[in-house]
């Protein structure tokens, strides 16, 4: 088993919430000057909340780092990661993101952060992770 900290955090996974953060702060190194030359208009509707999500982003990797059971932090950052594809789903349909090439590396980017949060999400919750993602899930329309 692997040697776990007095706050029961693992080495491997503290490694892993710290290959989290710096994919994050990778796409954000990448995206924010590519956003600051959208025109004003186009900044303030959308760059705004793209830049915000990855700045949230950058704190719920960060909490990673440092308590084991955050699944609280680990929900919210895979939600969020899910609407930063949106909104980048989004400034390609209404041409922010300038081609094909474009959507490919900012989609290729947020996949890979997908992928290590799942692979956190394994370890978080164990086996039981779609029992736990069912309980959280209900809504009224649901019931």
């Amino acid at each position: 088993m692997a040697e776990q900290r007095s706050d029961g955090v693992s080495k491997e996974m503290e490694e892993e919430g710290f290959r989290i953060l710096q994919k994050v702060e990778d796409m954000e190194v990448y995206a924010l000057p590519l956003i600051a030359r959208w025109s004003v208009p186009h900044q303030k509707l959308l760059g705004d909340d793209i830049a915000h999500c990855m700045n949230r982003m950058s704190e719920l990797a960060a909490a990673l780092t440092v308590a084991y059971y955050k699944k609280t932090s680990i929900s919210e950052l895979d939600e969020l990661n899910k609407g930063l594809q949106s909104h980048i789903r989004v400034a390609y349909r209404l041409k922010y993101l300038k081609g094909h090439s474009s959507l490919n590396e900012w989609e290729g980017r947020s996949a890979e952060i997908g992928r290590m949060i799942g692979k956190y999400k394994e370890w978080v919750y164990g086996g039981d992770q779609k029992t736990a993602q069912s309980k959280g899930g209900k809504t009224r329309s649901g019931r």
